[in-house]
């Protein structure tokens, strides 16, 4: 209990310092360098951070703020210190675009989820890793009953266990949900062709 307590004041402090973080910049309003290597629009909430950074809030189902993640010019990636991610996620439109979406779309990585809601005209989520699709998959389920989910996994095929087909199977598994993946032509082999950003 003691533990759980101090983690908590771990995530509560660092929501804080991601919020005062938030109040200081600015909406991304033009492309930056990781829209433009992934070839994906500007969507409203992403944030722009020092030397081209693309900075992404991190909400629970109830909108609250509880990380961030920071990526680089470079397309390195990292969040903020000590801080929650398990059950939080982008909302890639926002949160009231959510709300209105016939069904919740959930995504591993920004560009992917950015790249679904650009072919399917509707908000989706980004849930950042493999291993935090579960979480996020039952918080909107639990939020949004009657929305059917569906899982846009990777498809990490040129590595020995794929956990991106693992992990968004097993996820949609536990909500009742659909699982998806990009097909690739046989040509398309290797780490550059695993998710519908790549496609």
């Amino acid at each position: 209990q003691e533990h759980a307590a101090e983690l908590q004041e771990q995530y509560r402090k660092a929501a804080e310092r991601v919020q005062y973080q938030l109040g200081h910049m600015q909406t991304a309003s033009r492309p930056l360098p990781y829209h433009t290597s992934k070839g994906i629009d500007v969507h409203p909430g992403g944030m722009a951070g020092k030397e081209g950074t693309l900075c992404l809030p991190a909400h629970d189902v109830n909108g609250n703020i509880w990380t961030m993640q920071y990526i680089n010019a470079d397309g390195t990636k990292r969040f903020a210190r000590e801080s929650r991610k398990e059950g939080c996620f982008h909302p890639v439109g926002g949160m009231s675009a959510i709300r209105k979406a016939p069904a919740i779309v959930i995504c591993e990585g920004y560009a992917t989820a950015c790249s679904v809601a650009e072919s399917l005209g509707m908000a989706t989520v980004a849930a950042f890793d493999s291993g935090n699709l579960t979480s996020v998959a039952k918080a909107l389920h639990e939020k949004f009953p009657s929305k059917p989910i569906v899982v846009a996994g990777d498809d990490d095929r040129a590595i020995k266990i794929n956990t991106g087909r693992i992990h968004a199977e097993q996820a949609a598994k536990e909500v009742g949900g659909f699982s998806v993946f990009p097909v690739f032509a046989p040509t398309e082999t290797g780490k550059d062709f695993t998710d519908f950003n790549d496609l």
